[in-house]
């Protein structure tokens, strides 16, 4: 025990006699306490020094220190590659037999004098070491961080690692390692470093997403291994058909690595799977490496653009060119009377100019069909195209036009714009608008403001009201092709004024969630994944309510079907699939409500990620490399017993004396407090007791 204070302790010294001294005067006097007996007489004043004593040590701030030794014995942590990989060479047989009494033998050496941990690593880390070597992904690199996280600042006497070295998820695990500091990395080579004659597809390369009726690629890795002069033929696959076969040839060279693209047409919406197969050559060591498959989305959801106009404009032209920059908008032009008469409904109207009510069927076709519109009002509006749009009122006019600049509103969240687009925004040439007082009507927020000068208005020069009856946004002023131009003028690009317009239509484009059922699902999954959906379910206020029942109709590719029912969770609705099998499956969710039934539905895929199959040989040199970096033996795995003699031989694997500090302070214990209080309630009572008043 040790003790330390604020001041000298010495002071003690001094605050001792002090302290009785204060009590002897206190009672130096009292008429009682002389009435009393001797034992009366002495007590109290020794009550109320000691009291006085405690109360002034406190002024010293005094610190116990409690020092507590503890001998910490070292660990020993045993650390197991579980993937399949490791079951793809010729002792694969035997290997998880050996593995585990390899084990067994860890535990009949080492448990009298170490702490034995046990660990298995694929695609996750698990306790226990359990030993299955089925998974499908290798990641050591998270292996050996969980182990420095888990075990950092502990006795970690030594790590012992069984691998084939092969690593296909994460980084290379010697950066990781590094971390665990001065503990020695034993590792065991498991399997054969010497390539085998054979060819596999190695990675496929491809977009997760493409859109109907477009060609996209798909680029194939080939690796060959002692497949010398020969070729082999690579076909594509789909639903069975052989869609097209390239050819490869291989020369005399040990290793041989080619690359192979196919043009595919997307023909069908929905999950297409691409099967990329090679041909077999004799004395192959593997044929399950000779295909992979992809699977492809195809969707048809790109969004159509329609700019309307009476007359050419180059405001319209500015805009349909910055909605041009993504390929996911088709763009048209179209008239107000073409835009009815057509079959087609856009989902989006870029109208500039509006001249109602000539064209009050083509703003009653907008309307009835709830489709979003970006209205361009020019200067010259007339008031009856005000009055019959109703969208806004204009007071204070004086039949002319206004130039008016652009401020950016900083209150709006409803998307981001680049700082630098910002700031260019209040650098653009002004608008010219129709001269008043812009008063929007019902809810809207305000996207940019006017600005006149260097006075910032509060009215909308360009808003948004994504109403029920009429979605739209609104730009008070034409002139917009000017922005373009100065935006080039100045950056030699059209990159901010491309942004803010498809920052613009992107946001009109987003549909309301109204009454009914909403369902939140993931499309892909790998097999490994828990698959969880959350759902919700909104009444005619457009409140999330949990009174409605919802099923989830689940149906497999092989036509088997599965029924599930949400749980409430909150305001909303969870349900838990679990793990699935590889495969494409169709969802459908139901719910009723007030006699109505409400129905979503979708695809989601589940992948069979299968990187091992592409393992050919051990990799023991990231074996040897971690070995090396730590300080620990490289050995392989049939000589795993004079890794564990190494172990034994060693004498930095030793147990550790830790110090364990615990401190006191007497401001803080309430035990002290409490016999500070004891002393003169002691001291008080005793005087009430024999009279004293």
């Amino acid at each position: 025990m040790d003790l330390q204070a604020s001041f000298s302790l010495l002071w003690m010294l001094l605050l001792l006699p002090l302290a009785f001294v204060l009590a002897w005067y206190f009672y130096r006097e009292n008429a009682w306490l002389s009435t009393q007996s001797k034992l009366i007489q002495r007590t109290l004043p020794i009550l109320r020094g000691l009291g006085l004593f405690l109360l002034m040590l406190l002024l010293l701030n005094i610190t116990l220190l409690f020092n507590k030794t503890e001998v910490e014995r070292p660990s020993l942590i045993t650390l197991i590659d579980n993937s399949s990989s490791m079951m793809r060479f010729r002792d694969s047989g035997r290997i998880v037999r050996e593995l585990e009494n390899f084990k067994k033998g860890v535990q009949e050496r080492f448990s009298g004098k170490y702490d034995l941990l046990f660990y298995s690593v694929g695609s996750d880390i698990q306790e226990g070491g359990k030993i299955s070597l089925n998974e499908d992904q290798s990641n050591h690199e998270l292996g050996f961080k969980h182990l420095s996280e888990q075990y950092l600042n502990r006795n970690v006497g030594a790590v012992l690692f069984a691998s084939d070295g092969n690593f296909n998820t994460g980084d290379n695990p010697s950066y990781a390692a590094e971390q665990l500091s001065l503990t020695p990395i034993i590792t065991l080579g498991v399997g054969d470093t010497t390539p085998k004659r054979d060819q596999l597809i190695g990675n496929l390369f491809y977009n997760d997403v493409v859109f109907l009726k477009d060609l996209f690629p798909i680029e194939v890795d080939v690796e060959a291994f002692k497949i010398k002069n020969t070729r082999a033929n690579i076909r594509l696959i789909h639903n069975g058909v052989t869609l097209a076969t390239k050819t490869v040839d291989y020369s005399a060279e040990e290793q041989a690595f080619k690359q192979v693209q196919f043009q595919v047409a997307a023909e069908k919406t929905g999950f297409q799977a691409y099967t990329v197969s090679i041909d077999y050559l004799d004395g192959e060591y593997s044929r399950t490496n000779n295909s992979k498959t992809c699977y492809i989305e195809v969707i048809d959801s790109r969004n159509s653009l329609c700019f309307v106009t009476s007359s050419p404009h180059p405001d319209l032209s500015a805009l349909r060119s910055a909605a041009e920059t993504n390929e996911n908008y088709l763009t048209t032009f179209s008239t107000p009377k073409e835009l009815v008469s057509g079959n087609v409904k856009p989902d989006l109207v870029v109208w500039h100019g509006p001249n109602l009510p000539a064209d009050q069927p083509a703003f009653e076709f907008l309307r009835s069909n709830k489709i979003p519109v970006l209205f361009v009002i020019p200067g010259n509006i007339t008031n009856a195209s005000i009055t019959a749009l109703d969208l806004f009122n204009l007071a204070n006019q004086r039949g002319q036009t206004d130039e008016i600049q652009s401020a950016f509103n900083p209150g709006f969240t409803s998307f981001t714009l680049d700082e630098t687009t910002r700031n260019s925004l209040e650098l653009y040439p002004p608008l010219v608008s129709k001269f008043g007082s812009l008063v929007p009507k019902g809810n809207y927020e305000t996207f940019l403001f006017q600005k006149v000068g260097k006075t910032v208005k509060k009215e909308p020069l360009c808003y948004f009201n994504k109403s029920a009856t009429l979605s739209h946004g609104l730009i008070f002023g034409e002139g917009i092709w000017r922005w373009r131009l100065a935006n080039y003028m100045k950056n030699k690009n059209h990159e901010h004024f491309n942004e803010i317009f498809l920052k613009i239509f992107a946001y009109l484009l987003v549909k309301r969630e109204g009454i009914g059922l909403t369902v939140k699902f993931e499309k892909r999954f790998s097999k490994n994944d828990r698959i969880s959906v959350n759902a919700n379910f909104y009444n005619a206020s457009l409140e999330a309510i949990t009174t409605p029942k919802i099923s989830l109709s689940l149906r497999a590719k092989d036509g088997k079907k599965y029924v599930h029912q949400f749980r409430v969770l909150n305001q909303g609705y969870s349900l838990d699939l679990g793990i699935l099998a590889p495969g494409k499956y169709h969802w459908i969710a139901t719910a009723t409500h007030e006699n109505k039934t409400y129905k979503k539905e979708g695809d989601f895929l589940v992948e069979d990620i299968s990187l091992e199959k592409s393992v050919n040989a051990a990799n023991h040199g990231v074996l040897k490399q971690l070995s090396k970096q730590s300080g620990g033996n490289y050995y392989p795995f049939s000589a795993y017993k004079k890794a564990l003699d190494s172990i034994e031989k060693r004498s930095d694997i030793t147990s550790i004396e830790r110090i364990n500090t615990q401190f006191w302070d007497m401001v803080d214990s309430w035990l002290y407090l409490l016999l500070i209080a004891f002393c003169f309630f002691t001291e008080w009572f005793l005087k009430r007791y024999f009279g004293a008043y």
